[in-house]
C-alpha cells in the first residue's frame, strides 16, 4: 500500500530527484505549485507527508498550516531549507524532518529512508482493524461479562455488548486470543466511549511487554506492508540516561524507539526517546527504563561497553511512533538531568549549530579516552581521537588507492575515526573489502585497509571502513 505525499514545490531539478527518490520508496506524490493551492487540498484530504520547499515566507508559513488543520496535524511535516535557514526555525513551525538545498539524491534518500519508516509506524497505529473475536471482560464491581471485539488496533479496542448491558464505566480488564494463533493478550483498559448500538471503545491502560509486542507483530503481519529495516547507526557517546548515534537517517525529537545496542559481548534491546535531533549529525535519545530490573540491566550492559569500547558495535533502531502532544522530559525520573552529561546536552544541544554540537559532542563523549594514534592524526589538534566509539569529524582528504599509480585520488571528507580505524564517505570510485588505500590530509599519510564497503540504497552508500596499516610494515 503506498504512502501518499503532497509536494509543494516549483523547482524542475528538485522535483525531478524528489519524484525519483519518493517513487523508489513507495511515496506517492501529488504535486503542486504554491501555498494557496496546498491550503485547498489539505483542507480536503489527509496525507501522510506534506513536503514544503520553503523557497519564501509564504511557503515557510504553510508548516504551521499543516499543524492547524485536522486532515494533517499528524502528518509528517518536511520543509526543503537552505543551510542559511535556521533549523530551529524549520522545526518550531513544525517541520519533523528537514533536507538542506542544494537537493541531492544522497540526502533525500537519507533523509526519507526514516520518514518513510515512521509514516507505515504511524499510519499502523492509527488504524484500528476490523476484527470478529470473541472476549471475556470483568469490570470494577467484580461482574464478568463475555462480548465480541469488532475493532481492534495497538492503543484499544471497540467491542459490541448484548443489548441486555447497563451502561459500562470506569476501568476493565479484558483477555482474548489473536485470531489463528494461540497467543492470548490480557490487558487492562479505561472505557473511553459508548454509543446507542452497545458499541463500546476502550483504551489500554496497562499491557504486558509479550503482550503489547505480539498484538503489534500481529497487526503488522495483517496490515500486509513490508517492514522496512532498522536504521544502523554508530555510537558517538554513551551514559546511564542516553545516547547520541551517529546516523545520515535521524528520527525527529519525540519519536519513541526501539534500540539494539550490539557488542562483541552480546546485546540488549531497550526503548528510548529523541530527544535531540540534526538532520546531518545524527539524534540524541533518551532511554525509557520504565522497570527496575530493566534499568539495572542497562546500567550493567553500559558498564561493560565502556569499559571495552573497542567492542562496541552499532546500534539498530526502530521507530515507535511520535508523541505529538509531548514536550515534557522522558519517563526515566531516577535521573537527575544535571548530573548526566548527555541528558543535559540534549536539553540545550537545540539552541546549538552543528560546529558547537560537535564540540559539545566530544566534550562527553564516551569514558576511556587514550592517546591519539599517530597515523590517524588527520584531525585538527584540537579534537583528540578516542577509543571506539568513533569520533565525529568533518575535514576533506584525498583518497589514494594502493596499487593503481595512473589513477587519480578522490577527495571527499572524513565521517567519523577512532583509535584503530576510520570512515569516509561521498566516494565515487568502487572499493572492495581488502584492498589498501592512502588517506592523505595536510601532508600526512596514513594507510588504511578497507574492511568494509556501504551496500547501495543503504545509508552507507559510498562510503567505505577503513583499519589502520603500519607504513613500516
Amino acid at each position: 500500500m503506498n504512502l501518499d505525499s503532497l509536494l509543494v514545490c516549483s523547482d524542475d531539478r528538485a522535483l525531478r530527484v524528489l519524484r525519483k527518490v519518493l517513487g523508489e520508496l513507495e511515496i506517492h506524490v501529488e504535486q503542486c505549485d504554491g501555498p494557496i493551492d496546498a491550503a485547498k487540498r489539505m483542507a480536503q484530504r489527509g496525507y501522510e507527508a506534506v513536503i514544503i520547499d520553503c523557497k519564501n515566507e509564504d511557503n515557510f508559513a504553510l508548516l504551521t498550516t499543516v499543524r492547524s488543520g485536522q486532515q494533517n496535524r499528524k502528518s509528517m511535516a518536511i520543509a526543503i531549507i537552505d543551510e542559511q535557514t535556521s533549523l530551529q526555525t524549520a522545526f518550531k513551525l513544525g517541520a519533523n524532518f528537514v533536507v538542506y538545498k542544494p537537493i541531492s539524491t544522497e540526502r533525500v534518500k537519507s533523509s526519507f529512508r526514516a520518514a518513510r519508516a515512521l509514516m507505515k509506524r504511524e499510519r499502523r497505529r492509527s488504524v484500528r482493524l476490523p476484527v470478529d473475536i470473541p472476549a471475556y471482560f470483568r469490570f470494577q464491581n467484580g461482574d464478568g461479562e463475555r462480548a465480541t471485539i469488532s475493532g481492534l488496533s495497538e492503543g484499544g479496542i471497540s467491542a459490541q455488548f448484548p443489548t441486555s448491558s447497563g451502561r459500562k464505566v470506569g476501568m476493565v480488564n479484558c483477555s482474548f486470543a489473536l485470531p489463528e494463533t494461540t497467543t492470548v493478550i490480557d490487558a487492562k483498559g479505561m472505557i473511553a466511549w459508548q454509543d446507542a448500538r452497545h458499541r463500546t471503545g476502550i483504551q489500554f491502560a496497562t499491557l504486558s511487554e509479550a503482550s503489547r509486542q505480539n498484538l503489534k507483530d500481529w497487526l503488522r503481519s495483517q496490515s500486509g506492508e513490508k517492514h522496512d529495516p532498522p536504521i544502523r547507526c554508530s555510537l558517538m557517546g554513551i551514559t546511564f540516561g542516553g545516547c547520541f548515534l551517529r546516523t545520515q537517517s535521524p528520527f525527529p525529537n519525540h519519536t519513541r524507539v526501539e534500540l539494539l545496542l550490539q557488542g562483541t559481548n552480546g546485546s540488549m534491546k531497550t526503548e528510548g526517546k529523541v530527544r535531540l535531533m540534526d538532520p546531518e549529525l545524527g539524534m540524541g535519545v533518551e532511554f525509557l527504563t520504565r522497570i527496575y530490573q530493566q534499568r539495572r540491566k542497562l546500567e550493567h550492559f553500559i558498564t561493560q561497553m565502556s569499559a571495552s569500547p573497542e567492542g562496541i558495535g552499532e546500534v539498530l533502531v526502530e521507530p515507535e511512533g511520535l508523541d505529538w502532544e509531548d514536550s515534557a522530559p522522558g519517563a526515566n525520573r531516577s535521573l537527575d538531568p544535571e548530573a548526566d552529561p548527555l541528558l543535559e546536552l540534549f536539553r540545550t544541544g537545540n539552541t546549538l549549530d552543528k560546529h558547537a554540537l560537535l564540540i559539545e559532542l566530544e566534550k562527553r563523549s564516551l569514558a576511556g579516552s587514550v592517546p591519539p594514534n599517530p597515523e590517524l592524526d588527520l584531525t585538527a589538534t584540537n579534537v583528540p581521537l578516542r577509543s571506539e566509539p568513533r569520533t565525529v569529524v568533518a575535514r576533506p582528504v584525498e583518497v589514494w588507492r594502493e596499487g593503481h599509480e595512473a589513477s587519480h585520488p578522490e577527495t571527499t571528507s572524513l565521517i567519523d575515526v577512532s583509535q584503530s580505524g576510520a570512515r569516509v564517505g561521498g566516494l565515487v570510485f568502487h572499493l572492495k573489502a581488502g584492498e589498501f588505500v592512502h588517506l592523505v590530509s595536510d601532508g600526512v599519510d596514513a594507510k588504511f585497509r578497507v574492511i568494509w564497503v556501504g551496500e547501495p540504497d543503504t545509508p552507507q552508500e559510498g562510503q567505505i571502513g577503513l583499519q589502520s596499516v603500519s607504513l613500516d610494515s
